[in-house]
């Protein structure tokens, strides 16, 4: 078989590999040993300046993408320069990881077509293959399909909960939705602990037994000799990153309360120092734990290269790993193969590593004091008998990891998705967690109509002169036509837009008067006119003329309608004119859709869907038209996508927030779509509380009918108006800037 793992930790990567580079450095090592080919897409970087590098006779081979020059990487491409923009957004927007996943998966497609690939593994953590999920659920990868493994090690989501950190900052929430999505549409799943993969199951709605467990592999860790003295007043040690899902802080506590009777106990950490906040180094943060009369037994060695471990693990004669939540932790596996026993938490994979009493000892809980409890028990174990234990967990942990097992359960799983080929890869998932339905719920998707054809374009004018024409033209570039497009015209009274829309028709296209003069109107009455006419469009879109579309939008639109049946909204990302900012979304869904409009007002909408909710509301206006018919799509039950395409430029900004008049309008526009959908509002309120940085409000779903519910809901409106505010505000300063330096530009040349 031929594999191929995307894997941005893969030594030597830019930043101290985890367990996930870990893993990937050891299975790839061990299934190119055993004759396979596999192909590894990993970072380059100023320590790793090969882009590609062969190892094991050429069966493994290590692609490195550029974290800057992707330009340059592209450069036989057509479109390097497009990709070039695309991968600045990404690292420029909220989650610049995905800048990694959008090159990955770009190269991969590529892998597929010239290397044959087999199948394709990757972590669940920062969702490196999501852009290839999406893009080939979309129609819009290669026509080889192998399956995607998805290997859970650390969803964002649970590392936020047990770090204290708020999930709903924008980096956080960003890195969920697409490992949500990456979950959700994999073929299958695999975990090295029963312990996390029975919380998945739970968590994501999966059946029961439906995650694949595997262990990781020992690799290459060797055990190692200590003499008698090392048994008897060696280090207890903790090998990790310092932070607090891994359980540091209890772990101090701990070990400063049982140091106070335990005069030789010495205590050695390493691994970089998370600690830390805004207010507060993490070396400060440590300092204040321990008492002055202690500290000279704490040593805190911070980062060490992975070829030094061994030096600190050999004159260690425990290990610990104290951490309230884990997967299957690494640092346990090297600890107990160099033979030390391990003082751990029951919560992770080590209740299925560690034997209490027997390969180390197992707390009752992550807390402090259960942790100082296991601790005094460890101390008072005789050395001879801790050194037996040793012995017993290098024994034990070798034949649970041992390589060879691990490489044949590898191998026959690999098989057997590569005999079912892929499934739930080739669709997009029909829901996420959020929606607390299980992800293997298929009654979303529809059976598309087919006699529609093509795209209807209808443009929204009202004297935008000069633009007019750049849109219509970037509109005839298209390299699908439309198959109607109509102007509706407010009543434009400039010249240079009426002698427009006069070329405009004797061109062909077809121009009305929209008397209403609103855009609401605008929209409806071109909908009208094209259904009344001969054709029966797919879909339709909705431009303005500030709007200027590249030539493959409609192309690429329309094939996403025909190729997803159940997809109601097709938006895509999108250039701010004139600067280097893009709109880069994931794909807009409920609850994050009642915050924030996530589509792009110029989508494209299937007809079928602007029939089942009756077009836009002629009561919503100022940009909150197309955010309300979003809304009324998906929680009719269809999807929405956002294209991982630049396919426009928007000459306006953010239009929604730019025509906002007032907080009053705004407030009665959010409480109008608010109010449209109240059992819905009521399944996601207390999803939206959280989102919104409130607290959450007990017994919500009752509350809201209650006049304290809307004044719930009217927090939830202020509260994302916010954003909005500051927006306007930055805008504004951008302004009065410029405005100010063309003024004082002649003051200054007199001063001269």
């Amino acid at each position: 078989m031929k594999h191929l793992i995307i894997c941005g930790e893969y030594p030597p990567a830019p930043f101290p590999p985890g367990g996930i580079g870990t893993y990937v450095m050891h299975i790839a090592r061990l299934l190119a040993e055993s004759g396979e080919t596999v192909h590894v897409i990993t970072q380059l970087w100023a320590g790793a300046a090969k882009r590609i590098e062969e190892k094991c006779q050429g069966r493994l081979i290590i692609h490195r993408v550029p974290l800057d020059d992707w330009d340059s990487f592209l450069l036989r491409s057509p479109n390097s320069e497009q990709r070039a923009k695309e991968v600045k957004a990404l690292s420029q927007s909220c989650f610049p990881a995905q800048a990694f996943s959008w090159q990955a998966s770009l190269l991969a497609e590529q892998l597929v077509e010239e290397e044959g690939i087999d199948l394709i593994e990757a972590q669940d953590y920062e969702a490196p293959l999501y852009y290839f999920q999406l893009r080939r659920a979309l129609g819009l990868g290669p026509k080889q399909t192998p399956p995607c493994l998805i290997h859970l090690h650390s969803p964002t989501e649970f590392i936020a909960q047990h770090n204290d950190w708020d999930i709903s900052l924008p980096n956080l929430l960003t890195a969920k939705r697409l490992e949500d999505y990456s979950i959700g549409a994999a073929d299958a799943l695999l975990c090295p602990s029963q312990y996390f993969a029975n919380q998945a199951e739970t968590h994501y709605g999966l059946t029961k037994g439906s995650i694949q467990v595997i262990p990781l592999p020992i690799g290459d860790n060797p055990t190692l000799k200590r003499d008698s003295e090392t048994w008897q007043q060696g280090n207890i040690s903790y090998i990790g990153r310092l932070e607090r899902r891994k359980g540091v802080l209890e772990w101090i506590e701990a070990a400063v309360e049982v140091a106070e009777s335990h005069p030789t106990a010495q205590f050695e950490f390493i691994g970089t120092n998370c600690l830390g906040s805004h207010r507060i180094s993490g070396e400060e943060f440590v300092e204040r734990q321990i008492p002055d009369h202690l500290k000279a037994r704490f040593h805190f060695r911070g980062r060490q290269n992975r070829s030094v471990l061994p030096r600190f693990l050999r004159r260690s004669r425990i290990a610990v790993v104290p951490s309230r939540w884990e997967n299957f932790p690494n640092t346990c596996v090297e600890a107990m193969c160099s033979g030390l026993p391990v003082i751990a938490s029951p919560e992770g994979g080590m209740v299925e590593m560690i034997k209490d009493g027997e390969t180390g000892w197992l707390a009752d809980s992550a807390s402090s004091q259960s942790l100082a409890t296991v601790l005094k028990r460890a101390l008072e174990t005789p050395p001879a008998e801790i050194a037996e234990m040793g012995d017993k967990a290098a024994f034990s942990i070798r034949q649970m990891c041992d390589n060879e097992r691990i490489l044949e359960k590898h191998l026959e799983l690999r098989q057997q998705l590569v005999d079912h080929k892929a499934k739930r890869s080739l669709c997009l998932p029909v829901n996420l967690p959020w929606q607390k339905q299980p992800l293997s719920n298929e009654s979303a998707h529809r059976v598309a109509k087919t006699d529609a054809e093509g795209i209807a374009v209808v443009i929204s004018c009202f004297n935008d002169g000069e633009i007019l024409d750049k849109c219509l033209q970037s509109v005839a570039n298209q390299s699908q036509k439309p198959i109607k497009i109509v102007i509706v015209d407010s009543g434009s009274t400039d010249e240079q837009t009426l002698k427009g829309l006069r070329q405009a028709e004797w061109d062909g296209l077809q121009i009305i008067q929209n008397k209403k003069g609103d855009p609401v109107s605008a929209k409806n009455l071109g909908i009208k006119t094209i259904l009344q006419s001969e054709c029966k469009p797919l879909g339709f879109a909705f431009f303005e003329a500030k709007h200027i579309f590249y030539p493959n939008f409609i192309e690429t639109c329309e094939s996403t309608l025909r190729k997803c049946p159940e997809v109601g909204v097709v938006s895509c990302w999108a250039r701010e004119g004139g600067s280097e900012q893009a709109w880069v979304k994931p794909c807009p869904s409920f609850p994050y859709q009642w915050l924030t409009n996530e589509a792009v007002p110029f989508s494209v909408v299937r007809t079928e869907t602007l029939h089942e909710v009756n077009q836009f509301r002629a009561e919503m206006h100022q940009g909150y038209e197309d955010w309300d018919l979003l809304n009324a799509i998906l929680a009719a039950g269809w999807v929405a996508v956002t294209l991982p395409e630049i396919l426009a430029d928007d000459w306006s900004g953010n239009s929604s927030v730019l025509n906002m008049p007032s907080i009053h309008a705004h407030g009665r526009m959010r409480r109008e779509m608010l109010e449209r959908f109240p059992g819905l509002v009521a399944r996601d309120a207390q999803e939206i509380a959280l989102l919104s940085s409130l607290n959450p409000v007990p017994s919500i779903q009752q509350e809201l009918s209650t006049p304290q519910g809307k004044q719930f809901l009217t927090q939830i409106i202020l509260s994302s108006f916010k954003e909005a505010t500051f927006r306007i505000l930055g805008k504004v300063k951008s302004t009065v800037f410029q405005v100010l330096s063309s003024f004082l530009k002649p003051i200054r040349k007199q001063a001269v």
